[in-house]
């Protein structure tokens, strides 16, 4: 739960004049206090299996997912030339969709490698990792050692190399009215998603 959450009637009242005041709705901040448990209290309050990492299981879902790649692009290669060329426009798109979200699992398992949670191996997991990732146009080890320095230091403002935390200062003007505006009918979550798999993801394959 948000900080919004613990806030009275008066507190509340007090953050939407602020907003108002600086021509937008207040920012709804994390919570601020320390929490009444520990990391370690939690790890322990979770089963002991849940932590044991099979291979036979990881390997199982890098068959299924790579059983369910093959079988969109025969049936893509198959079925959609067969179609008219109009309905084609849209097959293809669609299919490119589809495809994307089950690839998007094999690149989470190739993720998970690099986290040492595919096995109990390291050299087996980085092996799988490389394939994987390569296999995505994805480099694997300096994704692997960024990666872990960002999971590290998250939400830094001096340590993160990834999600850099923004300044107030450096936000932009149209920042309250996008992102945290009660009347707009979206987060402002979606342009960003939108613009970074149909432009950023492909951008980083040229480069």
């Amino acid at each position: 739960m948000g900080a919004g959450g613990r806030m009275t009637e008066k507190e509340r009242e007090k953050q939407e004049q602020l907003g108002r005041a600086n021509g937008g709705a207040a920012y709804q901040r994390s919570p601020t206090d320390k929490p009444p448990f520990t990391l370690g209290q939690i790890k322990k309050a979770i089963p002991p299996h849940c932590f044991q990492r099979s291979i036979i299981k990881s390997f199982s879902y890098v068959v299924h997912d790579l059983v369910i790649v093959a079988a969109l692009l025969y049936a893509a290669l198959v079925w959609i030339p067969t179609l008219p060329s109009v309905l084609q426009l849209g097959a293809w798109p669609l299919y490119w969709v589809v495809q994307g979200c089950v690839m998007t699992g094999v690149w989470v398992i190739a993720h998970e490698c690099g986290h040492h949670a595919f096995s109990d191996y390291s050299l087996l997991d980085d092996t799988v990792g490389l394939v994987l990732h390569s296999w995505l146009l994805v480099p694997y080890f300096s994704w692997k050692y960024s990666h872990r320095r960002h999971h590290s230091n998250t939400g830094s403002l001096e340590r993160d190399e990834v999600f850099v935390p923004k300044q107030k200062e450096a936000l932009a003007w149209y920042t309250p009215y996008i992102y945290n505006n009660p009347r707009s009918t979206t987060t402002g979550s979606e342009p960003r998603f939108s613009s970074q798999t149909s432009e950023c993801w492909p951008c980083h394959w040229l480069c």
